[in-house]
């Protein structure tokens, strides 16, 4: 053997200066330029080059480093080759005991062990563009990305020499690779056995060298640490993500659909996500580990909830960080907060892992999940220094006044809205109703309730304390035929500064609040409760901040309706942005929900009327008035009406949660100078069958003043009529009451309403 060695060292020195005999014409290279050479160092003293392991117990395949073509394993994220892949015969279990046969020749024996195969990402350039493609070995086969063992395995490993247990320890499928070196000096054997534990994953010995004299590196050899700080996901990227935990990191080489995550509206690259859901085990954590090779002594990153605008995705969640398996950071991060920025100490790590657990106690049931949750600005370096030239992600905030949504971003959106609960004011064609008025810049909120409980919906904005005043308008959304009243409670960093009370007939209201430094600025709404027809839907819309304190701007114009003469249709001009007949209206001959409003603008939808075909006016009847507060039910929220004055009363909404079963129609006239209202009323035919009230009240409002009441009978005739808005009127309203006395009324029609100047 030790002629071998020494007749290959002598090649190695002859092939190392055959260039040098080359230039002194010993040798000839010929017209084509030779290939290069397969002689990684140390090449000789692979085990398995030279000799075959033998499997005492087991299952065991032997890969020889003989060439380029020889077979890759990656693990822990690096490349090895030259060794054995073992694991376990099952039925019965039989670990494996793997035995090398060194018969004294030999003072050193090392090798890499590793316990599962994984994924590594690979770049190459083609007609310029960077691609990743994966180069893998991973024991469940392939997977998109870096994905290992489903669940971590462990294996109690025995090291003997002679027959004598020189150490034992414990291998998990998700260690990193690490480089072991023996003593066996005069030793005639050196066994790996598996004495206990896990079976069904692969364990691998690599790089397999015997050494007479001292032990060198081989194969893989970890590059020195610079000075400058490494980026964790763009410079250094995983080497396992468990195929259970839903981790992904940014930019995926598996496809190009996303590069970043934004956290409180601030775009981070190179970043990691992951989804935390309700679990039925508690302990079940996501996440995903990096090499860190032992080479750095600091980790600093950002930790958040990853922006979001759809239902039911809000929670907390706890995140530990771990090096070499020892807890070094543990910190609750909620959809709520602002993100935040970590240092920790890492000297000597190697196995560096981040894992997401929910929250013991988090609230979340039903189709409520805990959140999705990002790491951003992840770097390692050697000094503390270094850490003070990144350039850590962050974004510009203009100099005047911007608009919230689209300018500066929304997050932290809870809202149990069908499709969208944010409009980024893209486009003209995406909008939202409140009083009758188009908005395509907003956000829609509508609290939510699970099995379980019921949740506010809430939207959040990252001012960055660079802005001292905010503008919004707060209205109810047109149609949703909830009818209750609400709140929108707005706090600055945690602290509440100021409550709207929001009514459910009014039309958009502006608010202009002082924000002087606030950071975190969050919108809540939305009444606690299980009842959906008790859950009113308001929106925020033409949100404006301002650096230097409020002024008037022309980001969003007022709407000003052109001049339409001194007479014009109610319906063609405005329209009527509520019409509603109760939610119980299903039953015989009642007028449905979306059937009281007749627009004129096809002929496939019409009332009839003495006979006649009507294609424009409203409908309005009131049910059988129960003492319940029912969930299918959405008129506990009436109007009531108070005596000031002679002939005056003042129209507002009770609070009393009783199911009074009215019906109104309310238009937004807002700055058009009509001063009257002309209609005609009559009673439509009764098809129902059902008692009914012979007699009923429509109530004229003009905002909040009731301007007429009229006393609709039945087998009334067509009757016209004329009623004073007063100057400035903004909201006009068609209401017919249901008193608490009421068996539900007859269906009257509403029709050829003009206004006046």
């Amino acid at each position: 053997m030790k002629k071998l060695i020494k007749l290959t060292a002598l090649l190695l020195c002859i092939a190392m200066l055959a260039p040098t005999f080359a230039g002194c014409g010993l040798f000839s290279a010929g017209d084509d330029e030779p290939e290069d050479e397969f002689n990684p160092p140390y090449l000789d003293n692979y085990y398995v080059n030279n000799h075959t392991p033998v499997a005492k117990s087991g299952g065991m395949e032997v890969y020889k480093y003989e060439n380029n073509d020889s077979k890759t394993f990656t693990l822990g994220g690096n490349d090895y080759h030259g060794g054995i892949k073992f694991w376990s015969h099952v039925g019965p279990l039989e670990h494996p005991d793997i035995e090398f046969s060194l018969d004294g020749q030999y003072k050193n024996f090392s090798f890499v062990l590793c316990g599962n195969g994984t994924e590594k990402a690979v770049s190459k350039t083609v007609d310029g563009k960077e691609l990743y493609y994966t180069h893998l070995y991973a024991i469940d086969g392939a997977y998109p990305t870096l994905r290992g063992t489903a669940r971590e395995l462990k294996v109690v490993i025995q090291i003997i020499i002679d027959g004598k247990v020189t150490e034992e320890f414990v291998l998990s499928s998700y260690d990193v690779a690490k480089r072991y070196t023996y003593d066996v000096s005069g030793a005639q054997t050196f066994e790996v056995k598996i004495v206990t534990g896990d079976d069904g994953f692969n364990m691998y010995m690599m790089e397999i060298t015997a050494w007479e004299g001292e032990a060198h590196e081989t194969g893989y050899v970890p590059e020195p640490a610079g000075n400058t700080p490494v980026k964790l996901v763009r410079d250094l990227k995983p080497y396992l993500i468990p195929t259970t935990s839903a981790v992904e990191y940014y930019p995926n080489y598996a496809s190009d659909e996303r590069n970043y995550i934004n956290m409180n509206a601030v775009k981070f690259e190179d970043s990691i996500a992951t989804q935390i859901s309700m679990e039925l085990v508690n302990d079940t954590e996501k996440c995903v580990f990096f090499d860190l090779e032992g080479k750095y002594n600091y980790l600093t990153f950002t930790a958040g909830a990853a922006d979001r605008t759809t239902s039911y995705d809000e929670g907390s969640a706890w995140i530990t960080v771990y090096a070499d398996g020892k807890i070094i950071l543990e910190e609750i991060i909620s959809t709520h907060d602002l993100y935040k920025r970590f240092t920790v100490d890492v000297t000597g790590c190697r196995q560096l892992k981040f894992a997401w657990l929910t929250k013991e106690g988090n609230e979340n049931f039903g189709n409520a999940v805990g959140g999705v949750y990002g790491i951003g600005d992840a770097y390692v370096s050697t000094t503390k220094e270094a850490l003070n030239i990144i350039a850590y992600a962050s974004r510009e905030y203009p100099e005047g006044p911007v608009k919230m949504i689209s300018e500066l971003g929304v997050f932290g959106v809870l809202s149990n809205v069908e499709g969208e609960a944010v409009f980024d004011g893209s486009t003209q064609f995406k909008t939202f109703s409140m009083g009758g008025v188009k908005y395509n810049e907003g956000i829609m909120l509508h609290s939510m309730n699970t099995m379980l409980m019921s949740k506010p919906a809430t939207a959040s904005f990252n001012l960055g304390g660079n802005y001292k005043a905010v503008s919004f308008e707060v209205g109810h959304i047109s149609n949703c035929n909830v009818y209750e009243n609400d709140q929108i409670e707005i706090y600055a960093d945690g602290e509440l500064i100021k409550t709207i009370d929001v009514v459910c007939h009014m039309i958009p209201q502006e608010y202009v609040i002082d924000v002087t430094g606030c950071k975190h600025l969050e919108f809540v709404s939305g009444k606690q409760t299980n009842s959906l027809m008790e859950r009113p839907v308001f929106g925020l819309a033409n949100l404006v901040a301002y650096p230097d304190g409020y002024v008037k701007t022309d980001l969003f114009p007022e709407r000003k309706p052109e001049d339409f003469g001194k007479t014009c249709d109610l319906i063609d001009t405005f329209g009527f942005y509520d019409v509603y007949n109760s939610h119980i209206g299903q039953q015989i001959g009642a007028v449905g929900v979306q059937d009281g409003y007749y627009d004129g603008t096809t002929q496939k939808n019409y009332f009839e009327l003495n006979g006649q075909k009507m294609y424009k006016g409203i409908l309005l009847k009131t049910n059988i008035h129960l003492e319940l507060d029912m969930a299918g039910v959405a008129g506990a929220g009436l109007l009531g009406t108070q005596l000031i004055g002679p002939g005056l009363l003042i129209i507002a909404l009770a609070g009393s949660g009783e199911a009074h079963e009215s019906a109104l129609a309310m238009a937004n006239i807002k700055n058009s100078g009509y001063t009257s209202v002309k209609f005609t009323v009559a009673m439509q035919k009764d098809c129902s069958g059902m008692i009914t009230q012979d007699e009923t009240t429509l109530v004229i409002g003009a905002d909040d003043k009731c301007m007429k009441e009229i006393t609709l009978s039945k087998d009334m005739k067509p009757t016209t009529y004329t009623v004073e808005l007063g100057e400035d009127c903004e909201r006009l309203l068609f209401w017919l009451d249901c008193s608490l006395e009421d068996n539900g009324s007859h269906t009257y029609a509403i029709y050829d309403i003009t206004l006046n100047k």
